[in-house]
């Protein structure tokens, strides 16, 4: 990690004493101790100190904090500042100093003398600088001012921007020759780093310090200082993406969250502070010093950097193109494009192609309609390449890539679709994706009635539903709908399935006008009302019903007979199984995209994202769908298992009676009820849904049955619980498997049976399929069942604690070590011995550590996004695992380290 360099200058001896230099990875206790503590080994002795970076890398921060420091060690200390308006022809910074010495005067003890200050307000006037003996006086004055400084205390001058001064060299001069310790803030950002003619740092200083990026951790609590309130996980990696070589710049981090909170990204959900919209990224306040920088290249530099911005490859090779196009000299084109790379607004690579590295820079240069204002530099670039203007063979390539950029803004030219073509079949073997955006535009040049037009569309549209871009799939159908109003039978049912299709990944239902074309024929009627029915959130999507609507989408014509509901809320697999894997593209954005990472990752076992993620769905868009109840459900499950029982409880009230999955609700619903040690409601729970027969359940109850049989399995087992039971339990399990087959509720038969008839074979049989094909969270519940039947519980009991602990599972984690303490055994990590204390969890560790600072309850809720009931129903359960008594024990437990057994390891 990079906190800051130290550099010694003039031939400085750099084997003094250890600490002078800070050397690169330097890791400190807090932003930048380690520079902190170079300098101020410096205090009292005659050295100049420049400490240099880049703007909001904590220049001036640091040398407040300097300032703090050294004040309360005595007096004997001016702070300069050099931003303010220091006249160009005042080279020593004269005004400047006058100022700081009449601003410091609690700082420097003893009055300066009176005759010194009105000699150099005296002197200090333009033609003093003309004449060498005027000049040498008003040195001498200024001379004898910081000495006086240096007389009466160890003098200290403290000198900010110093980069803005005439001759930086000059203002420091005379302050370190009288050997006051000088420290100066000094900017270079690769714009204008000095005044012309002026001397670099290295040649004036005695050490040079360059401040660095703070590492991420150091970034990501000044964003949580800065929220005063819970963030959400997502928004700290979200700022950094955006941000790119930005991110370790603590200016630049703090402004741009401001900005969020100032612009209204940023909103209150769940208790926690999230971006009201994550698919859009953070872009740099408007007052930014590199957007600043681009603004100062002109219209020039606007375009070039919206080139390289939305361009797939822009490189200095095209620039002569680029100035023909646009009317722009070419060297005035160079040397915009070197003022942009030096600023830092573009990068050049090694062939000369030039990106922008810094994302959150693009929606701050281009606010607002931006894609009008690139598409028309593309549009230029386009019509300058079809006119041939100077360019004998234009790459067709090339003007292909601009004529698919320019957009709508280019007008029609159906000249250009067979080529567009062309280059489509070209690149559809190695890069499909470029390929449909070159139909796409090919489409858009066709006139009315060209025969190309239905031959493009016949490629396209599988051909995005192939690539997973169902944006695209979206607008070309309702382009397509506006243009082929005539299709008739079987064309029109399958623009009714890819309408239907774009609407459930995109969660947009199908647009007016598109519904209002397809409308009144049979054949489009089921995908229509499949895309009305998904955003009513009522009902799942049902296998049959998809087979029906996406079966012509099949490009090997199969009718996917063998297409069955299972238990598990899975549409994206549903959607492979009913196109045919080859013809099916994943998606990577939009609710289906989210809700299948969500649900991986719970049965992964990698929960930490899941809370963020499932924020992230219901800010997104349109709430009432199949896929926000169970991401809901799913969050509710691991807040529960985490300890947070509050959140648990709000993630189920909002999926609603009225939720299309009654079992899989049933499953976390009992999992917090359990958790909360209400066990006769967590069964009852369990029962109102296991108790029907499996050929009596309508298919709205499919979704979760497995997961809530195992649950309701242990349930029973447990002490408490109604074994004889069982049997019953293990028959349901078989028939719902009969009925439908599949592993995922293989398992839970397998786990039924084994409960119910002691048979530790059948549970190792679990073991063994969630091993070959199944998620970790389900692998702990079979080590579980194999444990508490075998005969030798220990390899069992180990596995699930390590699944457990992995995945962060506190409650799991203590019941298994609690079992392994009944059964003689030691659990791993803990050396306590039989009846020793239980784990706690997450929850339960934080607020534990919380209360040793010394926070209320109150505090502890608001640190935590949570209510102060949950801190009180956490803390009992650590009152109790503990052996604390109050809270003064418990806070002495945690700064004696009494705790660490009790802890969680993450």
């Amino acid at each position: 990690m990079l906190t800051g360099r130290v550099c010694p200058a003039k031939g400085a001896d750099t084997t003094r004493r250890a600490g002078a230099v800070v050397q690169r990875g330097g890791r400190s206790g807090s932003d930048r101790e380690t520079e902190l503590s170079a300098v101020d080994e410096a205090y009292g002795r005659p050295l100049l100190f420049v400490v240099r970076g880049q703007p909001g890398m904590g220049k001036t921060t640091l040398l407040r904090e300097i300032h703090r420091t050294w004040r309360t060690r005595g007096p004997g200390i001016v702070r300069i500042n050099c931003s303010g308006a220091i006249p160009r022809w005042d080279l020593f910074g004269a005004r400047a100093v006058v100022k700081a010495f009449r601003d410091s005067f609690p700082d420097i003890g003893n009055s300066p003398p009176a005759d010194a200050m009105a000699a150099v307000n005296r002197l200090c006037l333009p033609e003093s600088y003309g004449s060498a003996g005027a000049r040498s006086a008003l040195f001498a004055e200024l001379l004898r001012l910081f000495k006086h400084l240096a007389e009466s205390a160890p003098g200290a001058v403290l000198i900010d921007d110093l980069h803005a001064a005439p001759d930086p060299a000059l203002v420091v001069a005379a302050a370190h020759r009288v050997g006051c310790t000088v420290v100066a803030t000094y900017r270079e950002d690769g714009w204008a780093t000095r005044p012309a003619g002026s001397a670099s740092p290295r040649t004036f200083a005695d050490r040079v310090i360059d401040l660095g990026p703070l590492p991420d951790d150091r970034i990501d609590d000044l964003m949580a200082v800065a929220a005063r309130e819970p963030l959400d996980e997502a928004v700290a990696p979200a700022m950094r993406a955006a941000l790119g070589p930005l991110a370790g710049n603590p200016g630049t981090v703090v402004d741009t969250f401001e900005a969020l909170r100032r612009e209204g990204r940023l909103v209150r959900f769940q208790g926690r502070l999230c971006l009201s919209d994550p698919a859009t990224e953070p872009a740099l306040p408007v007052d930014h010093a590199l957007v600043r920088r681009v603004a100062e290249c002109g219209g020039i530099g606007r375009q070039l950097f919206a080139l390289a911005a939305s361009a797939g490859r822009f490189a200095m090779d095209d620039l002569p193109d680029f100035a023909a196009a646009t009317g722009h000299a070419l060297a005035a084109c160079g040397r915009t494009v070197d003022r942009l790379v030096a600023a830092g607004a573009l990068g050049c690579d090694d062939h000369g192609v030039l990106r922008v590295p810094c994302p959150a820079l693009v929606p701050a240069v281009l606010p607002g309609p931006a894609g009008d204002e690139v598409a028309e530099v593309h549009r230029v670039l386009a019509e300058h390449l079809l006119r041939g203007d100077g360019t004998p063979s234009p790459d067709p390539t090339v003007m292909s890539d601009h004529i698919v950029l320019a957009g709508s803004a280019l007008p029609p030219v159906p000249s250009v679709v067979p080529l567009l073509e062309r280059e489509a079949a070209l690149v559809l073997g190695a890069c499909p994706v470029r390929a449909a955006r070159r139909y796409r535009a090919a489409l858009r040049h066709c006139e009315p009635g060209d025969i190309a037009y239905s031959r493009i569309l016949a490629a396209l549209l599988p051909l995005l539903v192939r690539t997973g871009d169902y944006e695209g799939l979206a607008e070309t159908v309702a382009v397509a709908a506006g243009v082929r109003t005539d299709c008739g039978g079987p064309r029109r049912a399958e623009l009714a399935a890819y309408a239907a299709l774009a609407a459930v990944h995109t969660g947009r239902p199908v647009p007016a006008p598109v519904r209002e074309v397809l409308a009144g024929d049979p054949a489009t009627r089921g995908a229509l009302e499949l895309a009305d029915d998904w955003f009513t959130g009522r009902e799942p999507l049902r296998a049959s019903e998809a087979v029906a609507v996406f079966t012509c989408l099949r490009p090997d014509g199969a009718d996917g007979a063998d297409v069955t509901d299972g238990d598990r809320f899975a549409p994206v697999a549903l959607f492979r199984q009913v196109l045919g894997t080859a013809a099916y593209g994943e998606p990577v954005t939009g609710p289906l995209a989210a809700c299948t990472r969500i649900m991986r990752d719970y049965q992964d076992g990698n929960w930490a994202g899941i809370p963020s993620g499932a924020r992230a769905l219901e800010l997104a868009g349109p709430p009432h769908t199949p896929v926000h109840h169970a991401v809901r459900l799913i969050a509710a499950e691991v807040h529960s298992t985490l300890g947070d029982y509050e959140r648990s409880a709000a993630w189920l009230e909002l999926t609603g009676d009225d939720c299309p999955f009654p079992a899989l609700r049933a499953w976390a619903a009992m999992g917090l009820a359990y958790r909360t040690e209400d066990w006769e409601r967590a069964r009852r729970l369990g029962w109102v849904h296991c108790g029907q027969p499996a050929e009596q359940t309508g298919e709205r109850s499919v979704v979760g049955i497995g997961w809530l049989l195992v649950r309701l399995a242990f349930a029973e087992w447990a002490e408490g619980g109604h074994r004889e039971l069982l049997p019953r339990l293990r028959d349901d399990a078989e028939r719902w498997y009969a009925r439908l087959g599949g592993r995922e509720l293989q398992v839970p038969a397998l786990i039924t049976r084994a409960f119910a008839e002691r048979d530790v074979v059948s549970a190792r049989h679990a073991v063994d399929v969630l091993r070959e094909r199944g998620g970790r969270s389900e692998l702990l519940r079979a080590c579980m069942t194999v444990a508490l039947l075998a005969d030798d519980p220990r390899p069992w009991y180990r596995e699930a604690h390590e699944i457990a602990r992995s995945v962060g599972d506190g409650l799991h984690r203590t019941t298994i070590a609690e079992s392994m303490r009944t059964s003689g055994m030691t659990p791993p990590g803990d050396d306590t011995g039989r009846g020793g204390p239980a784990a706690l969890s997450g929850l339960e560790g934080r607020i534990a550590a919380l209360v040793g600072r010394g926070l209320t309850n109150r505090q502890i809720a608001r640190e935590l996004g949570v209510s102060e009931k949950t801190v009180e129903n956490n803390l009992t359960h650590v009152f109790a695992r503990t052996g604390c008594r109050s809270r003064l024990d418990l806070a002495l437990a945690v700064m004696e380290g009494r705790l660490t057994a009790f802890l969680p390891r993450s």
